[in-house]
């Protein structure tokens, strides 16, 4: 059972989004990637695709078709593009809009995606995601209104799965009141916070961002080919 809300009607919560074992498996693979592609931004910037009708190939696709399930894009998504969160106690995210980054460069054109969304993957009390009333403007430098009516605080809760306007200005802003709330390795350092990010697309993003994942990135989240197919599902047509 999926408890959901909406603070704003272009923001969707869900508590417990995910069945409890398909949750555990990929917080498990996300943190048993480490520090793969950590350096230079790469965590963001490695993105993958993957089509509305397609069978997933990891968990993170596995975890794409039950949240697909939940939140019945229209017809016109033919897809979603995702990639891994994971930043460092007291790291920001700076505010920003989703769009297609090569299409943008190749020819200008600002196209942002239908929804965005994040998968929680551990509670971290210090770094909520701040979604912002404002869009681009038709330069994709510009934001509006200028002013936002709004702003819109969503903490970071292990199994919670947010939803946005895909076009609306968004970031991470660390609390350094609450640095010391979140959690910890079993060394006792920090643990980064962990997420699953995913745009519901009308259009397939460009490479060399977004580009179809072959296992030879982040490997522990690759799907055991042994595993049961029928438990693999394509995500609904």
């Amino acid at each position: 059972m999926h408890n959901s809300s909406a603070t704003d009607a272009t923001v969707r919560i869900y508590e417990d989004a995910l069945p409890v074992q398909l949750f555990g498996r990929l917080q498990g693979a996300v943190r048993a990637i480490g520090n793969e592609r950590m350096k230079s931004n790469g965590s963001y910037s490695t993105t993958f695709w993957f089509p509305r009708n397609a069978k997933p190939t990891n968990l993170a696709e596995e975890a794409i078709v039950s949240l697909f399930r939940t939140i019945n894009p229209p017809q016109a998504c033919i897809g979603a593009e995702w990639w891994l969160g994971r930043l460092g106690n007291g790291k920001k995210l700076r505010f920003h809009f989703d769009r297609d980054l090569a299409l943008q460069e190749k020819t200008g054109e600002v196209v942002c995606p239908i929804f965005g969304s994040v998968m929680y993957l551990n509670d971290y009390p210090s770094t909520p995601t701040v979604i912002v009333g404002q869009v681009p403007g038709p330069d994709g430098k510009s934001k509006v209104p200028e002013e936002p009516k709004y702003t819109q605080a969503v903490e970071a809760v292990a199994n919670r799965y947010m939803v946005f306007g895909g076009n609306l200005r968004h970031g991470v802003i660390p609390n350094p009141d609450k640095l010391k709330l979140d959690p910890r390795r079993p060394d006792g350092k920090p643990e980064r916070r962990l997420t699953l990010l995913v745009n519901y697309w009308h259009q397939r993003p460009l490479p060399p961002i977004c580009n179809a994942y072959d296992g030879s990135v982040y490997p522990s989240l690759r799907l055991d080919e042994l595993s049961d197919q029928k438990e693999r599902q394509a995500i609904p047509a």
